[in-house]
């Protein structure tokens, strides 16, 4: 009987120890999963098939030669352009990096310079638009297709969209992106306005324009910098953004 008290309490004993360790490891694995932080390169091309459809289209166009020749130059040597994803936990800040090329006019990626910022526990995807202000863009709601394949050393799986957007003109159109995102980053962060998928995204490709990782630094030695949105600034929804856009050109037009 006593060898069984004996018995009995070690085992009590031995329980409560591999209970301790399983949560300081659980305490220690959150802690880890929560202090994430990265700095992504993303390289900006305007694609061969855009620059083709809008030649063939503005050729037949009624325009000055000499304006012709400067636009068919400018898409015909549309320069490479590189953005930056910086994040950190629960934060990311994504923009265009600075390049002394960008004052001499030349034509870009067309995949846009606007930065934004994202805030995946608070639901905030800013749009950092100069003339408009700070826009809070809706998630994307995705679809994920059963397509693979490898960019870099990763694996990656395919994502589709169909984004809803608003023209300078004053009218809705309809644009279809795809996105490509890899499990092996288990970060659900994205450039621009695209995340929310169950993996960090390495390539976006639009009808105008495609932007692929080119290089991955994961938990820097150095502290990566995130740009807030300061307490102050005002945040407007998309639908207010849509009337900000008509009276702005209203305005553009009477100059």
């Amino acid at each position: 009987m006593y060898k069984k008290i004996l018995k009995t309490k070690a085992m009590t004993k031995h329980t409560i120890h591999f209970s301790i360790l399983l949560v300081l490891i659980l305490i220690s694995s959150n802690s880890q999963s929560q202090d994430q932080s990265g700095s992504i390169t993303y390289k900006g091309i305007v694609n061969e098939k855009f620059v083709d459809s809008f030649l063939v289209a503005y050729k037949k166009k009624d325009r000055p030669m000499s304006v012709k020749q400067d636009v068919i130059k400018a898409m015909e040597n549309a320069k490479v352009e590189e953005f930056l994803l910086n994040f950190k936990n629960d934060e990311s800040y994504y923009y265009k990096k600075p390049n002394l090329e960008d004052q001499n006019y030349l034509m870009g990626s067309r995949a846009g310079t606007t930065p934004y910022y994202t805030n995946s526990s608070k639901d905030m995807i800013i749009q950092m638009s100069r003339p408009l202000g700070n826009i809070n863009f809706k998630p994307v709601e995705w679809e994920i297709t059963g397509k693979t394949k490898k960019i870099g050393n990763y694996t990656c799986r395919q994502a589709k969209t169909t984004e809803k957007l608003y023209s300078r003109q004053g009218y809705f159109f309809y644009k279809d992106v795809v996105a490509w995102f890899t499990p092996d980053i288990p970060i659900s962060f994205g450039p621009k306005n695209y995340n929310g998928l169950p993996g960090l995204i390495l390539q976006i490709e639009d009808r105008e324009y495609t932007l692929t990782a080119i290089k991955i630094n994961l938990n820097p030695s150095d502290d990566v910098k995130i740009k807030r949105i300061d307490k102050k600034d005002k945040v407007i929804s998309e639908k207010e953004s849509y009337r900000r856009i008509e009276e702005m050109m209203k305005d553009y037009s009477k100059r």
